[in-house]
């Protein structure tokens, strides 16, 4: 499917997730050039050992580099889950895009993805087995329902 084929709350969140990755790759991108050009007299080993000395120099630079790479590995278990249930081919590049790139840029294109899947779902061009309660209705399938089709019990309900 393509963002012309979406329409509604789904194109909405593609723009978003679009423009969202489009300036997260601009400004991660800049301010990455801008560093190598910097560092460029050390070699390429020299730019990637003073990129990780300049990330851990403080407590303060620790902190967010630990909180990024546990967010990255959170994120990564999210991405993998999701692209099996939706059927999204190649999760290791948006994976690898998070450390080679910006995590905000990678996350962002790989959510695009994801919408345009489960707007596909919606209009029954998805991937096959994906039907559309299955994936807005949790985890017991339609609503108030098991998946066999038998309601469930409400809460403070007695049973008989």
């Amino acid at each position: 499917m393509r963002l012309a084929d979406v329409r509604g709350r789904d194109r909405s969140l593609c723009l978003f997730y679009g423009l969202f990755g489009l300036a997260g790759t601009l400004i991660m991108g800049a301010l990455a050039v801008a560093f190598v050009r910097e560092n460029l007299d050390a070699g390429p080993y020299g730019v990637i050992r003073n990129f990780i000395h300049d990330a851990l120099t403080n407590l303060a630079s620790q902190f967010i580099y630990a909180d990024l790479v546990l967010i990255w590995a959170a994120l990564s278990a999210f991405m993998i889950v999701e692209s099996r249930r939706l059927g999204i081919r190649y999760v290791w590049a948006y994976i690898v895009g998070a450390p080679a790139l910006a995590l905000c840029a990678s996350f962002s294109v790989f959510m695009y993805v994801r919408q345009l899947k489960i707007a596909a779902a919606r209009t029954g061009t998805g991937p096959a087995g994906l039907r559309d309660d299955s994936l807005f209705d949790g985890p017991i399938g339609r609503k108030g329902h098991h998946p066999d089709g038998m309601p469930v019990p409400r809460a403070g309900r007695r049973q008989a």
